[in-house]
C-alpha cells in the first residue's frame, strides 16, 4: 500500500468519525420550537358571564280566586291599564244563590238564638225566685235543685246557639266575599304583557292545593331585569351593585348599561347524578330604559367582578401544573437561586422527582408528592420552570402575583410542547410567517 492510499484512508476514517460525533451530539442536543410571549403590565378585568331572559322587574299574574264562567273581558294583550280598572265579570248566579242561602242560613239561627235567649232569661228568674223562697222556707230543696238545673241547662243551650249564629254568620260573610271576587280588578298599573283566557271560559278558582289558572300577567315596562344562574364556583365574585355589561340577542352590537340587585341564597340543583349542575340566581336590572326591549328576550350579562388598571398578567395558556414531592422542594427552596429571584422554586433542583416512575414508587412517597402552579421560562434558551402565584383573570389572561417579572419571556404553547416540556429543555421561538403579498 503506497503512502497515498494511507493518508486518504486516515482522512476517509477521521471524516466518518466527525460526522458520527456531531450527529450523536445534534442528537443529544434537541431543540423544541415553542411560542413565546413576555409577561407584562396591562389592565385586566375579570368577569363573570352567565345568560338568561328579560323580564319585568315587576310583575303580577293574575288568577281567580273563585270558579266561574268568564261573563265579561274588558281588557286586551299590550293594553295599558291603571289599579283599580276592572279586568273580568264571573256568572255571578251560582254565587248569589249561596249568598242567599248563608242569609237565610243566619236568619234562621239568630231567631233560634233569640228564642233560647228568652227561655234562659226565664229560668234564670225562676231560679233567684226559689233560692228567696228557700231561705223563707217556703220552698222545698228540690224545687231549688230543679231550677238551678234548668237555668243551667238553658245557658248552655244558649251558649251553643250562640256560637254557631257566628259561624253561620262567618259563613254569610265569607259567600259575600267570593260574590265581590267575581269582579277582578287591576291590582297595579302597567300593560298586559300576556293573556290568557276568554268569554266563556271556566276561570278556575285557587284552593289549598293549586295555584289556579294564570288568565292574564301585568306588568311594569319601566325597568327591566336579566335572570340568570351563576355557577356556585363563580358565585363569591358577585356582589350588589356590580357594573354589568348586558348583550340582547335582538340588538347586535349593542351594549346595555346594568347591575346587580338581587343574589340568590338558596342553590339551584339540576341535572341528574353524573351530570348534575350547582347554580345560584343573580338578577340584574337594566340602568336605562329602552322601549324596544319585550319581556322573553335572551341576553348574556358580563359581570364585572374586579378590575385592575395595571397587572402583571400573561396569558392563560402558559399556566401548567407540575408535580414535586415535598423532599425535593424543600430542598429546592433552600437552593433558590438569589439571581433569579422572584422564582419561588429552583425547578432543576426538583425535576428528577416529576421524572420518576408513579408505578414504581411506593404509598408514602405518593403522600409525599406536591402539585405546584408554574409557568416555563425562557433563560439562555433554556426552558426553566417557575412557581407562580395568580390573582384576577378575563378570558385571556391572568394576573401572576409572585413568581415573575415584568419583561420575563413566558412558553405559552403549543399546547402538546406544554404538556411534555421538561426543565432545561432547548427551546428556539417560533417565527411567524409572514403574510404573502396578493
Amino acid at each position: 500500500m503506497n503512502k497515498k492510499k494511507l493518508i486518504l484512508i486516515i482522512l476517509l476514517v477521521v471524516v466518518i468519525g466527525s460526522v458520527g460525533y456531531f450527529s450523536m451530539t445534534a442528537n443529544t442536543e434537541k431543540i423544541t420550537k415553542v411560542n413565546i410571549e413576555s409577561a407584562k403590565k396591562r389592565e385586566l378585568v375579570e368577569i363573570v358571564s352567565a345568560s338568561g331572559r328579560i323580564q319585568p322587574q315587576t310583575k303580577v299574574d293574575i288568577t281567580s280566586q273563585v270558579n266561574g264562567e268568564i261573563i265579561n273581558l274588558l281588557v286586551n294583550e299590550g293594553e295599558h291599564i291603571n289599579a283599580g280598572d276592572l279586568l273580568v265579570v264571573l256568572d255571578t248566579i251560582q254565587l248569589r244563590s249561596n249568598v242567599n242561602e248563608a242569609k237565610f242560613a243566619m236568619t234562621e239561627i239568630e231567631a233560634r238564638l233569640e228564642g233560647s235567649k228568652i227561655t234562659m232569661n226565664q229560668n234564670k228568674e225562676e231560679y233567684d225566685r226559689q233560692k228567696r223562697l228557700r231561705e223563707d222556707n217556703l220552698s222545698s230543696e228540690t224545687q231549688l235543685t230543679n231550677a238551678m238545673y234548668a237555668y243551667l241547662n238553658s245557658e248552655s243551650s244558649y251558649n251553643a246557639m250562640l256560637a254557631q249564629s257566628k259561624q253561620v254568620k262567618s259563613r254569610y260573610n265569607n259567600q259575600l266575599d267570593k260574590l265581590s271576587k267575581a269582579k277582578i280588578v287591576a291590582p297595579m298599573s302597567g300593560i298586559i304583557t300576556f293573556l290568557d283566557c276568554e268569554i266563556g271560559e271556566i276561570a278556575q278558582g285557587q284552593t289549598a292545593f293549586s295555584q289556579g289558572r294564570t288568565l292574564m300577567t301585568i306588568s311594569n315596562l319601566d325597568v327591566f331585569e336579566v335572570e340568570v344562574e351563576v355557577d356556585e364556583t363563580e358565585i363569591n365574585k358577585v356582589a350588589f351593585g356590580q357594573a354589568v355589561d348586558i348583550e340582547v340577542d335582538a340588538f347586535i352590537d349593542t351594549v346595555f348599561a346594568g347591575e346587580v340587585v338581587e343574589i340568590g341564597n338558596t342553590a339551584l340543583i339540576s341535572g341528574g347524578s353524573q351530570d348534575q349542575s350547582t347554580n345560584f340566581k343573580v338578577k340584574v336590572i337594566f340602568k336605562d330604559s329602552n322601549v324596544r326591549i319585550r319581556p322573553g328576550m335572551s341576553a348574556t350579562v358580563d359581570i364585572v367582578s374586579n378590575k385592575k388598571e395595571s397587572a402583571l398578567s400573561i396569558s392563560y395558556s402558559a399556566v401548567v401544573m407540575r408535580s414535586y414531592d415535598l423532599d425535593s422542594l424543600e430542598s429546592a427552596n433552600s437552593k433558590t437561586d438569589q439571581k433569579d429571584k422572584p422564582t419561588t422554586t429552583d425547578a432543576n433542583a426538583v425535576q428528577a422527582a416529576t421524572e420518576v416512575d408513579d408505578d414504581n414508587m411506593d404509598s408514602d412517597s405518593e403522600d409525599k408528592k406536591e402539585e405546584l402552579k408554574g409557568v416555563f421560562v425562557v433563560r439562555d434558551s433554556k426552558a426553566k420552570f417557575v412557581q407562580i402565584n395568580t390573582g384576577i383573570a378575563n378570558q385571556k389572561n391572568i394576573e401572576v402575583t409572585d413568581g415573575l417579572m415584568d419583561g420575563d419571556s413566558i412558553i405559552t404553547g403549543p399546547y402538546k410542547v406544554l404538556r411534555t416540556i421538561k426543565d432545561g429543555d432547548l427551546v428556539e421561538k417560533i417565527k411567524k410567517k409572514k403574510k404573502e403579498k396578493e
